[in-house]
């Protein structure tokens, strides 16, 4: 069932024409995302964002523009993400962006869905008490036990066993609370077959929903692609028999490849991207540039700024010159996305799951 690179290149093109689930007529939702800040408390090996404990954060006059811009779109669901570095740092500026996209004049009635992305070390029970009062879900980054987390998880700001009881604690603390939350677990390349690992960790943690993903930006072998696929159809067809456990979201693979991914994230300097320019910075920093589509303070209409998969595909590959390590890397990171979508397809239809 695993896919040969022929197929996932076929598979890569159809998913090119199809575009975005987010652009188009048929899309009933558009998102933005925020980055608050650089600064974190972990250095996670997969992590290519360029984090930076001196640089400036994203200020509230900038996080409200954002929202005020988000507010523009014509779409009848709205999502807003907070990324980082580690959101959570930046609390007083999170606190009044959730607090103005909530009660903002032109969200008309339409229905938000706020998501924080954050490491779990600095949450508390004051934090998720205020969390609770709005629609916001929690993604929540987790690799698994304490081993795991010291393998691919290295703290920066505190020591590996506090960075980790502080993860623990907010484990409980999520399921004692009304918050709703899922543990998104990252895959690099050298535990690329680890994914029942994590799947039974978060079963045996009472984690209620879990997703799944590999590290985009780095270089996978054809056998660690091979072992990633075979690991997680392992996961699905065990889901599959044991429905009720937790809720697991890659049964919907619409986010394939993750390399192109076409959300919009606004920078700590009031700058809009594709959000790819910022989370694979330190791989891709040429993204900075040809991923830019302007400044908040000169921007007036969302809905035009997000571009096709098609777009993005040729000025990720054009940033970089034929027969450059990044060009390949790009192409490979694709078909490998494209492989995983046409698998879980692929199990699907096996399963008879419709």
């Amino acid at each position: 069932m695993i896919p040969t690179a022929a197929q996932a290149d076929r598979r890569l093109g159809q998913i090119l024409r199809r575009g975005s689930v987010n652009l188009g007529e048929v899309s009933g939702i558009e998102r933005l995302m925020l980055m608050l800040t650089r600064s974190c408390e972990l250095r996670c090996g997969y992590c290519l964002v360029d984090k930076q404990e001196d640089a400036p954060e994203l200020s509230q006059a900038d996080a409200l523009r954002g929202i005020d811009l988000l507010m523009q779109s014509k779409r009848p669901r709205l999502e807003l993400q907070f990324f980082g570095g580690e959101p959570t740092r930046a609390w007083p500026v999170l606190k009044a962006a959730i607090r103005h996209a909530t009660t903002h004049p032109d969200r008309a009635g339409r229905k938000i869905e706020i998501c924080l992305t954050t490491n779990g070390v600095g949450m508390t029970e004051e934090r998720l008490a205020f969390l609770a009062e709005h629609p916001v879900m929690i993604l929540f980054s987790l690799d698994g036990d304490a081993a795991a987390h010291r393998r691919f998880r290295q703290a920066h700001l505190c020591s590996d066993e506090d960075a980790y009881a502080g993860i623990s604690r907010a484990i409980e603390l999520l399921k004692q609370s009304d918050v709703q939350w899922f543990m998104n677990a990252v895959l690099p390349p050298a535990a690329a077959g680890a994914c029942m690992e994590r799947y039974e960790w978060a079963r045996a943690q009472g984690v209620g929903r879990l997703q799944l993903n590999y590290a985009v930006g780095m270089r996978w072998s054809q056998h660690q692609m091979d072992a990633y696929i075979g690991s997680l159809l392992d996961v699905l067809r065990h889901h599959h028999d044991h429905p009720d456990e937790m809720h697991l979201f890659n049964w919907k693979s619409d986010c394939e490849p993750v390399m192109l991914s076409d959300d919009l994230i606004v920078d700590v300097d009031g700058a809009i991207y594709h959000d790819g320019a910022v989370f694979l910075e330190r791989r891709f920093p040429v993204l900075k540039q040809t991923y830019r589509r302007g400044e908040l303070a000169q921007l007036d209409a969302f809905d035009p700024l997000r571009w096709p998969l098609s777009t993005l595909y040729e000025v990720m590959v054009g940033s970089y010159p034929e027969g450059s390590e990044e060009r390949e890397l790009v192409r490979d990171n694709c078909r490998f996305g494209a492989a995983i979508d046409l698998a879980i397809h692929a199990l699907r239809r096996e399963l008879g799951r419709p």
